[in-house]
């Protein structure tokens, strides 16, 4: 099945289907206003979580299937980029009939600025994970896989009888840098280092979400705009809660380290 995905046409649709499936949600919640990505105006933590849960599905099949080779990963991401950039026009004219006639509203604009801001740190971050090793790419995993805890909340949202699982699917995020973690290993001191780092990365990840997502959201600009981050970044940080994620990510951390030690000892015998 791997052989597949080396085509690189087929690398062409990988990245055009990991963008097709993360934004699945936004089918239903976009119902109304016939638009498919969020828009920055009334829905950025959204937009927030949909570039970073592809940036993960990207960099996870770039780096496990393509073995990180730059060629699958430059065709990969052209997959994404065609796939962000025509759902980004499909929700402009979703929002702005009067687009292809140059009308294009302040809110609109806004929301430009910021799809492209985030298409750009996007990629960037998927090249750095995919491309470095892995003790230093977790790093970059710890701050995207929280919008896979979000992602996930979103779907039990939508989903009926799902939504006394809400509480649970928070726990994906952390499980998921667990087992990354796990990979990483344990016997070297620079990557229990890097553990320590990608937990704190975790536990302030959230705040970050949400006091982005806030600013966006009030349309503040320039200076403004960094002040009223730190404002809500501050107010709200120490109120995560930190100590159940972090048990999780540490105990299958621990776990896969273990398992997989046992295995490579196995192998080599």
């Amino acid at each position: 099945m791997s052989r597949i995905w080396h085509n690189w046409w087929m690398q062409l649709v990988a990245g055009l289907l990991i963008t097709a499936i993360v934004v699945l949600p936004w089918l239903w919640i976009g119902e109304e206003d016939r638009s498919i990505l969020p828009h920055a105006s009334d829905d950025a933590q959204g937009l927030l979580v949909v570039f970073s849960v592809i940036t993960l599905w990207g960099s996870w099949f770039a780096r496990r299937i393509g073995y990180g080779r730059t060629a699958f990963t430059v065709v990969t991401a052209v997959g994404m980029i065609l796939g962000l950039l025509g759902l980004g026009f499909q929700g402009l004219l979703a929002f702005e009939p009067g687009l292809l006639g140059g009308e294009l509203s302040s809110a609109s604009i806004r929301h430009l600025w910021v799809f492209g801001g985030l298409l750009l740190i996007s990629q960037a971050w998927y090249f750095l994970a995919t491309k470095l090793r892995l003790p230093i790419a977790v790093l970059f995993y710890a701050t995207l896989t929280v919008g896979v805890s979000y992602w996930l909340q979103i779907i039990a949202s939508l989903v009926a009888g799902a939504q006394s699982y809400y509480v649970y699917l928070w726990y994906a995020g952390p499980l998921l840098l667990g087992l990354i973690l796990g990979f990483v290993g344990f016997l070297r001191i620079m990557n229990l280092l890097m553990w320590v780092f990608a937990l704190a990365i975790q536990w302030v990840m959230p705040a970050v979400v949400e006091s982005t997502a806030r600013v966006i959201e009030s349309k503040a600009t320039g200076w403004d705009s960094i002040g009223s981050f730190w404002k809500e970044f501050t107010g709200s940080v120490l109120d995560v809660p930190w100590q159940t994620p972090l048990l999780v990510s540490l105990a299958t951390a621990m776990l896969t380290s273990v398992v997989l030690l046992i295995v490579r000892k196995v192998r080599r015998r």
